[in-house]
């Protein structure tokens, strides 16, 4: 397929299934130099029309403990604790 610029959500949906068919394509092969142009058009496409909502690192991090389950001091091993310090 000779790909253009990408302008409307359907070429949009179009191009990300194509995306999805070669992403294993190997290096050298006219299928891996459709994926490099298929990456450039998709990003313009998404740079262009998708916002995405600007989300707080805190809450992510509250989000993601939620969804895991965790409460603050599940973290003190991977982050330490209040009061410790480096020596």
């Amino acid at each position: 397929m000779n790909w253009k610029v990408i302008k409307t959500e359907a070429q949009y949906k179009k191009a990300l299934k194509r995306t999805m068919e070669i992403f294993q394509a190997e290096a050298g092969t006219s299928e891996a130099d459709e994926l490099d142009l298929l990456l450039v058009l998709v990003k313009d496409y998404e740079d262009k029309h998708i916002v995405l909502p600007e989300l707080d690192p805190i809450d992510a991090i509250k989000l993601k403990m939620e969804e895991r389950g965790l409460k603050a001091k599940d973290l003190g091993p991977l982050i330490g604790t209040k009061g410790s310090h480096p020596n």
